[in-house]
């Protein structure tokens, strides 16, 4: 079972190691880069993959695509499109099964896949409000104590402090990636963790709280299986890459 993590010290190594584009998101140091799309919440019922939009939109997917120009939408903040209405991407948590499938592939390539940490940014509304609501005075509760017990005291510990982040840590298995939002006190929602990595730190998820979709910092024979699954949707990428909403990074 996942437990709150003390001394958030185990996640010193990474702050020195954000810098540049992409890695002030997922730290430097690695073989290769992967860029994970979170796929299209389509009426809270499906999804459907980036690649099937742009065949609705007549747009081009690449590594490096954005979501509101693949929509041909004028707004980066808002985007709205006459060209699509079928929902749009999850931003900072990647959907449960793409979350799992990823965390599983990538426990092939660790010494360490039973001795895990997950970052939680505490800046999600769901974290607060979903430990306030489970302690509701003189109310029955539906959740399991531990459930309640640990939501309480991530709230209260310490945090990991990056640049602009603060987060609780939690360590387990990564068998157990897809139990952190009942034990954050989160659902309905379904968050996944912003920061993932092996307790030998041989590679890093980052799911980034503004992100449509994730980054992954690993070895090249990692990467290249993300790429080769067909459960993701994802793309090589290269530290140096910008995913800001760059009027200059225009889908054709």
């Amino acid at each position: 079972m996942m437990e709150p993590v003390d001394d958030v010290a185990v996640g010193d190594w990474i702050k020195p190691r954000l810098s540049g584009a992409l890695t002030a998101v997922v730290p430097s140091g690695f073989d290769a880069y992967v860029r994970v799309l979170h796929p299209v919440d389509v009426d809270g019922t499906h999804v459907v993959r980036w690649r099937d939009v742009a065949a609705v939109t007549g747009r081009r997917i690449h590594p490096l695509v954005q979501w509101w120009r693949l929509i041909d939408a004028t707004d980066s903040v808002n985007p709205r499109s006459e060209l699509w209405d079928g929902g749009e991407p999850d931003i900072g948590s990647l959907d449960p099964p793409d979350n799992q499938r990823l965390v599983d592939l990538l426990a092939g390539h660790t010494n360490s896949p039973d001795d895990a940490y997950f970052a939680v940014w505490e800046g999600n509304g769901f974290f607060h409000a979903g430990a306030t609501a489970i302690y509701s005075a003189g109310k029955k509760q539906s959740r399991p104590a531990p459930v309640v017990s640990l939501a309480r005291e991530l709230i209260s510990g310490p945090r990991l402090r990056h640049p602009g982040r603060d987060y609780v840590v939690l360590s387990g298995s990564l068998r157990e990636a897809s139990t952190i939002p009942d034990l954050i006190g989160a659902k309905p929602w379904t968050p996944s963790a912003n920061l993932v990595w092996p307790q030998d730190h041989s590679w890093c998820i980052a799911t980034e709280v503004d992100f449509d979709s994730t980054l992954v910092g690993c070895s090249r024979a990692a990467a290249k299986e993300i790429l080769a699954c067909p459960d993701l949707e994802s793309f090589p990428i290269n530290p140096n890459d910008s995913l800001k909403f760059d009027a200059d990074l225009v889908n054709t």
